[in-house]
């Protein structure tokens, strides 16, 4: 078999005359002739019960170029033409992989660089939080003690509740004294020196009370700020970790690595099925191109025929119809049975082996799924034009 597989046009001296002897139409009308055919002869069809076509052979889900970057290079090839192949199987390496693979190391290299700073990053501040944490806390309890200090001194016994008592005490004794001060009979015997001194004891008792209150709300107070600085912290130090993320760039990374293995995947020649290795096209040290395949795979485990069919014809061709395909590059003829018919009329693309044929009449593809006994032997022809005989309806007067 031709390692490139070129279109082989191969037909029997029976199918010459059978085409000398078709109408209008391309259509045999001759039975006699065209049981000179092969494939009508293996096809044992009565005489008019049977359409006549081209048709080539191929793998069911088709030939698989396998083609990489342009502008790269073949560094090896690690398969053979002939080969079994498996899903998954390296058939060969690009000189760009190295490279690439270089170049993906380093991008993860670098990704995992930031992400331990990260880390490190949002541990230093995970810490600090829990020390702000810490301070809150206590600040809290230190809030809380001084306000019940506070209630307690105001309460009865406690220091500023005696300290007001003593204040009034001496508020009280002070009015007293100005009272008898200004009174006939006691005036006497107050002087103003006693007056300033009681006086001086006011001030001193309003002075020690108001000290105490306002130590007593200081506290408070420096309390509740030490509250509201550890709450900021704990803030600062989430925003520290979101922003230490968004800085990081981790994400731009990851996105550059997926780029990379993308590309390093480009740069792998793997099978994508399980098949044989139909033709090796490019040469190890080979520049690829965008229009040559460094090799084709094909899964040859289920075959076809296409036929075309002229479209007069189609009406008497039903699915499941038996079919036989012959050809002088064949041994034995192979059978199948119609798979699909096409909705797509066309011209056909197949030459016809007659010279004098008809080229302006209107085709559509008709699909011969190949018995799995014959499937070997049309796995060693693909692409091969061959001849199909298809068993049909015979014609009605009206289509002659």
């Amino acid at each position: 078999m031709s390692p490139k597989f070129h279109t082989i046009n191969v037909c029997g001296a029976g199918l010459l005359l059978l085409l000398a002897g078709c109408n209008r139409h391309g259509r045999d009308e001759n039975a006699s002739t065209a049981g000179t055919l092969p494939a009508l002869v293996a096809l044992g069809a009565k005489p008019g019960a049977a359409i006549v076509a081209q048709g080539q052979i191929e793998p069911s889900k088709g030939v698989l170029p396998i083609v990489a970057a342009p502008g790269d290079r073949v560094e090896s090839i690690l398969v053979t033409e002939g080969q079994e192949i498996k899903a998954g199987d390296i058939l060969g390496r690009m000189a760009s992989q190295e490279a690439k693979e270089l170049e993906l190391e380093i991008a993860i290299a670098r990704r995992d660089e930031a992400v331990a700073k990260l880390k490190a990053e949002e541990a230093a501040a995970v810490a600090k939080m829990e020390v702000a944490k810490v301070g809150l806390q206590q600040s809290k309890l230190a809030v809380e003690q001084a306000v019940r200090n506070l209630e307690e001194a105001e309460s009865g016994g406690g220091k500023l509740a005696l300290l007001a008592q003593q204040l009034s005490i001496a508020e009280a004794k002070l009015k007293q004294l100005r009272a008898a001060a200004t009174d006939r009979d006691t005036g006497r015997l107050i002087t103003p020196s006693s007056i300033e001194q009681q006086q001086l004891s006011v001030d001193q008792s309003r002075s020690v009370l108001n000290v105490a209150r306002r130590d007593a709300q200081q506290m408070i107070a420096e309390g509740k700020l030490a509250i509201e600085g550890a709450e900021k912290e704990i803030l600062a130090n989430q925003l520290a970790v979101t922003a230490a993320k968004s800085a990081s760039g981790i994400q731009t990374m990851e996105k550059q690595i997926e780029l990379l293995r993308l590309q390093l995947k480009t740069t792998k020649l793997i099978s994508p099925i399980d098949g044989t290795v139909l033709s090796i096209d490019t040469k190890a040290g080979e520049p690829t191109t965008t229009t040559t395949p460094i090799m084709r795979l094909a899964d040859t485990r289920r075959m076809i025929a296409r036929a075309e069919i002229n479209v007069v014809d189609l009406q008497r061709i039903a699915i499941g119809a038996n079919a036989t395909i012959t050809s002088s590059a064949i041994r034995v003829p192979l059978r199948g049975k119609v798979k699909s018919i096409s909705q797509l009329v066309g011209s056909p693309r197949l030459a016809s082996p007659n010279p004098m044929a008809r080229v302006d009449w209107r085709s559509a593809q008709v699909i011969i799924e190949i018995d799995s006994e014959s499937v070997g032997p049309a796995a060693e022809r693909i692409h091969l034009q061959v001849d199909i005989a298809i068993e049909a309806e015979p014609m009605s007067n009206s289509s002659i």
